[in-house]
């Protein structure tokens, strides 16, 4: 989160599916291993969770953010998004973790989430992790900063190159 009370950062719908090509690495063991495979936070977390090691939550929510001027109105699909609210955060960090993927049987893989990133242009930043070795290490491969508008976006990742192994994914959103 930025310097402002006006950063609520969004995200709903997401899903992983298979498509593209390659091999990768071990990691987390277990998990999910039917695809496609989406959540979409209806009342739940779903197979998500709430990191240990931050000072923040995810929320889930419907029908706008408590901070008039941020976050969406609504879900992109069904009722509920999960989202950060940033009132009240100093330098607060939320991590929402995914259930371990296991893209052994795949030939591709793409995940893709829509996002809502509307506020203040200094909101702070999201970014989506991955780690192929149960969360020793992790690497970003999508960023975001900035307010983009009151609107839902779509992000589509190319994960082939984690075809082969097993995969877990962390949306990390910085506060102040």
């Amino acid at each position: 989160i930025g310097n402002t009370w006006q950063g609520d950062f969004a995200i709903d719908d997401v899903s992983l599916s298979e498509g593209g090509g390659s091999t990768g690495g071990d990691g987390c063991s277990d998990g999910i291993s039917s695809f496609p495979y989406s959540e979409g936070f209806e009342n739940t977390l779903g197979a998500w969770t709430q990191s240990s090691s931050d000072d923040n939550n995810w929320t889930v929510n419907d029908n706008g953010t408590p901070s008039s001027g941020t976050g969406p109105s609504s879900a992109t699909q069904g009722i509920h998004y999960v989202y950060v609210e940033a009132s009240g955060a100093l330098t607060k960090q939320a991590i929402l973790n995914s259930p371990c993927f296991n893209l052994s049987g795949l030939s591709g893989a793409n995940f893709s989430f829509k996002y809502h990133q509307y506020g203040s242009d200094d909101m702070g930043s999201i970014d989506l992790e991955a780690s192929d070795d149960n969360g020793a290490s992790w690497t970003s491969i999508w960023d975001s900063a900035g307010n983009l508008g009151n609107t839902w976006l779509t992000a589509d990742l190319d994960l082939s190159a984690s075809v082969g192994g097993n995969l877990q994914l962390r949306f990390n959103r910085i506060i102040g």
